[in-house]
């Protein structure tokens, strides 16, 4: 059995080394405290307490250095390989080969918490010695317990803020940059940091603002952190689930420009902006402005945070190579300690990105600072919040659109539908009215074929008498001849028509003296205007005789059967005014009479075939309707135009007019 005053020797020494674990009920200043006791007590150079918050990751929680050589390896000491040392063990570290460095782990009961690192020159280590650090090592593991507890404590306090402030913003339908203002502000103030930003991504230059579907790459070599050759593939490389990954500034460039397939970055992520959403800074005194934007391939900070997604980016030191974009918006060099949470929506359980990368919130301290992983969890919480905002607000912009275009079509359908409705109730009217011109048009042409006929029949019945005199006969041979030409004008009019429109009637154009051509038309069918209705004519020709080139047989035709329906038309006892005008390019042949009025829907429908005016086929005027149709037809042929108007002057008498104009040259086609 030991002397006992061994053993009061020892437990003296040990409650003089675990003598801070009695401070007050502010824990977070006990771990820094214990290490510089250890330091002491064990006369070491350096005494580092190091922290597993998982597997992969592990944080300096305290440390106590003497020379500058052990203070210098503080940041590095988490990347190296730490051995297994559930009772103290000596340990060749490679961040310090020259110095005696023993090991041992902490343990909460059966769970290890972390380990306990002393590196001195020239100190042997007893047995007793090695000893003691382990009964240590044990008050140290429950000391890590306690510290996280109450850190967890404090920031499960700050959390309710944080979402009760957030939810309001949504709830009050916010813009986006005021929820990240109130986001980042309330981080800021709530854990006590100096400066918070949102920076976004988007491509190019004019396009607007989306997400950017950028994977991190797999690790191609172990001696480099990670690589930017191949950007669409999905994150498969450590750190594993619910890891922050903490980045070896010193080695950011350096890995983040190598490329051994394509020799730098693609020209797609060459493209990418990284805008300035929000930035809160509680730092006193003058600050600069920052640039809206900047390429995201003049950042090693955010290319290094773009590869390391969806897992949180932690940067903390002095010692990144830096680019001078790098300097200007994360002020590395005041603000050293960095966390950069990525903007997103979910990741699959294994920890795969399941929406793009569209940003960071980026939060900034103005010393060294441990980011606990509770804080994190939090951050990434109230991410993911926003994001959350930000797709329902796109599922219900999307949805407001598919609406007000199902609504559009709908609207569109049915104005389409009233188009449709109006059309075939238009064509209805215009069957119902093509229906009545047949039927007016076959008691019309019945009537021009059934009359002369009539005559011709009688005539010939006459004829056949024995006792006729020679005068009764010649009266009978004129009134056969006179119905018979009736029937043959009746033909060729229609055969005629027929070859205007089928484009079949020959065009001969020839030089004619108009007026001379209008004068004498008019003398002939004036005569008989006023034999049956003493009709006067009013001629109104140029003082000289004018040449034009054209069809002479269509003009003909046009003057005479306008002279004649004039006449047919034109109340007795009144006068009909013809004018002929010439000028250097056209000329113009214009016949008006006084008549009864011709309604102004009949007017536009004038020149159709078998078209009559309302009223004229109860009036007993004589015609089939194809008068002036097969006028409009002949002087589109020779290449001129017709207008009819009707005016009224008085009470049921109206002047009307028809208008003809034809080149006086024909062009040649």
């Amino acid at each position: 059995m030991q002397d006992s005053r061994e053993i009061d020797y020892f437990g003296q020494r040990i409650l003089q080394i675990v003598q801070p674990l009695a401070a007050g009920e502010d824990r977070t200043e006990v771990l820094a405290l214990l290490a510089q006791s250890i330091a002491n007590n064990f006369a070491a150079d350096g005494c580092w307490i190091l922290q597993y918050n998982s597997p992969d990751t592990v944080r300096v929680a305290a440390s106590a250095c003497i020379s500058h050589r052990t203070s210098s390896i503080s940041e590095r000491l988490p990347t190296c390989e730490i051995p297994v040392a559930p009772t103290p063990i000596q340990w060749r570290m490679p961040l310090l080969p020259d110095y005696h460095v023993t090991i041992v782990e902490t343990r909460n009961q059966a769970q290890v918490t972390g380990c306990v690192i002393l590196a001195t020159k020239g100190v042997e280590w007893y047995r007793e010695t090695k000893l003691i650090l382990q009964i240590v090592a044990d008050y140290v593991g429950v000391a890590l317990i306690e510290v996280d507890l109450q850190s967890q404590a404090k920031i499960a306090s700050v959390y309710p803020l944080l979402h009760q402030r957030l939810t309001q913003a949504i709830v009050e339908k916010q813009p986006m940059d005021r929820l990240f203002e109130v986001a980042v502000s309330d981080m800021v103030l709530a854990l006590e940091l100096k400066r918070g930003l949102v920076l976004t991504l988007k491509a190019g230059n004019k396009q607007p603002a989306q997400p950017i579907e950028i994977a991190a790459p797999v690790l191609p070599e172990p001696d480099l952190p990670f690589e930017v050759s191949e950007w669409d593939r999905p994150v498969n490389s450590e750190p594993t689930s619910g890891q922050t990954a903490a980045v070896d500034r010193s080695s950011v460039a350096t890995s983040i420009q190598t490329d051994r397939h394509t020799g730098g970055l693609t020209p797609a992520v060459k493209q990418i902006q990284v805008q300035i959403v929000t930035e809160i800074d509680v730092r006193p005194g003058e600050r600069h402005s920052l640039p809206p934007s900047f390429l995201l391939e003049n950042s090693q900070l955010c290319k290094a945070a773009l590869a390391n997604a969806p897992n949180p980016t932690i940067f903390d030191g002095h010692d990144l190579d830096s680019t001078s974009i790098d300097r200007l918006i994360f002020q590395d060099d005041r603000l050293p300690s960095i966390a950069m949470i990525p903007l997103m929506g979910t990741v699959t359980p294994d920890r795969q990105p399941a929406d793009a990368v569209w940003g960071w919130l980026v939060l900034q301290h103005d010393r060294s600072r441990q980011w606990h992983p509770v804080e994190l969890k939090l951050l990434q919480a109230q991410i993911l919040q926003i994001a959350l905002a930000r797709i329902q607000r796109r599922a219900l912009k999307q949805a407001r659109n598919a609406i007000a275009n199902r609504t559009s079509q709908v609207q569109t359908s049915l104005q389409l539908q009233a188009k449709l409705h109006d059309v075939g109730r238009k064509r209805m009217e215009k069957l119902r009215q093509a229906n009545d011109f047949k039927d007016e048009f076959i008691s019309t042409i019945g009537h021009e074929l059934r009359t002369p006929l009539t005559s011709m029949s009688l005539a010939i019945k006459m004829l056949r008498q024995a006792d006729v005199d020679p005068a009764r006969r010649e009266q009978y041979l004129d009134i056969l001849e006179e119905q018979c030409q009736r029937e043959i004008k009746l033909v060729n009019d229609i055969l005629k028509l027929q070859q205007l429109e089928s484009h079949q009637l020959e065009f001969r154009p020839q030089q004619i003296g108009i007026d001379r051509l209008v004068s004498e038309q008019a003398t002939i069918v004036a005569e008989r205007w006023q034999q049956s209705k003493e009709i006067e004519l009013s001629l109104h020709l140029p003082s000289t005789s004018s040449q034009i080139e054209t069809d002479a047989d269509s003009l003909k035709h046009i003057i005479e059967e306008l002279l004649i329906n004039a006449g047919k038309f034109a109340i007795p006892k009144t006068m009909v005014e013809v004018w002929l005008t010439i000028e250097p390019e056209r000329a113009i042949f214009k016949i008006a009479n006084l008549s009864k009025p011709i309604a102004s829907a009949d007017l536009p429908n004038l020149f159709e075939r078998f078209r009559r005016g309302e009223g004229v086929t109860q009036q007993a005027i004589a015609g089939t309707g194809l008068g002036l149709a097969l006028v409009k037809s002949m002087v589109d042929h020779i290449q001129g135009t017709i207008v009819v108007e009707s005016t009224a002057v008085e009470p049921a008498i109206a002047k009307t007019s028809f208008t003809v104009a034809i080149p006086t040259v024909l062009e040649r086609h």
